[in-house]
């Protein structure tokens, strides 16, 4: 498992990774030298949707298997419009603060302020679209409400927390979406390895039997120190390559120490919600999509709990206090 792990796991990394610098690339200097402007997230919203599609798919499996059957097609709609319309949001706000740079825009401070709003509006369009499909196909009683619960549990543990993902790398750059992957992903990682190695303590048997207490100190202590290299040691470097861009201020030591400890928590309940409804189901793993790690929503479910804390530090100041594009 490990050694799959590590031979998945490194080129989906680089891959990754490769990703998000061409996004950089390409929303700072254009493509050619005649297109000078396209918006954060061009190169990165694409792969994404792919994403969301197999996270969708896996998951309405899921819920097939513990009896869940909604009209898949209105689920998928509405995933990919909470998505779009988050994105699509910000770009708007952010061509139009290019465009008017300094000026002072009544429009620009309303799309400013509802790009959030636009997401929420897509959410209860997928709400609503969950509920004429079934009225659509209603014949008898039985089966409906069940089915609408499993929509809205879709679309909201799917599409509206990932919209936190979309949202950090849109309103603060590709350093705040990379802090929430780095972060997460080294506590998964020093969880896995340190409960491997040296666990004895199971903390919930029942739920997940392979978590321990010396994995879960491991994750922790895994993930202070992803928090310190990424706000000591890769923000500082990141920002010398682009002197005249705005930087990421500094944070103090405290406060990535409580980004570590805090947003590993949050990684490890998502993880543990994960485990929560595969096990409900009496499932393994979400899918057999990636070796040693199983489904997308394997990898995806840490990130999806945690991004929402990971946007209240940013959007607080807790790290890079002061920080504004």
């Amino acid at each position: 498992m490990l050694f799959w792990r590590l031979v998945v796991g490194t080129p989906i990394v680089l891959f990754v990774l490769g990703l998000c610098y061409l996004d950089v690339l390409v929303s700072q200097y254009g493509l050619t030298k005649e297109i000078v402007w396209l918006p954060r997230g061009v190169v990165l919203i694409p792969p994404y949707l792919i994403c969301l599609y197999f996270l969708t798919k896996e998951f309405l499996e899921i819920l097939n298997t513990a009896g869940l059957k909604p009209r898949r097609s209105t689920v998928y709609l509405g995933n990919l419009l909470i998505a779009l319309s988050c994105w699509l949001a910000n770009v708007v706000q952010q061509y139009q603060l290019e465009v008017l740079k300094d000026a002072i825009s009544p429009r620009g401070w309303q799309w400013a302020s509802t790009a959030s709003v636009c997401a929420l509006l897509a959410v209860a369009a997928g709400i609503i679209l969950s509920f004429a499909a079934e009225m659509r196909r209603y014949t008898h009683p039985g089966g409906v409400t069940i089915n609408l619960a499993g929509a809205v549990f879709a679309i909201a543990y799917l599409g509206l927390l990932s919209c936190f993902m979309i949202q950090l790398h849109m309103a603060y750059e590709i350093g705040a979406l990379l802090s929430l992957v780095v972060v997460v992903k080294l506590s998964d990682s020093g969880a896995y390895a340190v409960g491997k190695l040296f666990g004895r303590h199971k903390i919930t048997p029942g739920l997940s039997p392979g978590k321990t207490l010396e994995g879960f100190i491991g994750g922790v202590l895994f993930a202070c120190i992803g928090a310190w290299f990424w706000f000591v040691i890769a923000l500082p470097y990141y920002d010398s390559m682009k002197p005249n861009e705005v930087i990421f201020p500094q944070t103090p030591t405290f406060h990535w120490l409580f980004f570590g400890v805090t947003v590993s928590l949050a990684g490890m309940v998502g993880d543990l919600a994960g485990s929560l409804i595969k096990r409900d189901t009496k499932l393994k793993d979400s899918g057999q999509t990636i070796p040693g790690f199983g489904g997308l929503l394997d990898i995806f479910d840490s990130l999806l709990m945690a991004a929402p804390v990971v946007y209240v530090f940013w959007a607080t100041g807790i790290v890079c206090p002061g920080y504004h594009l």
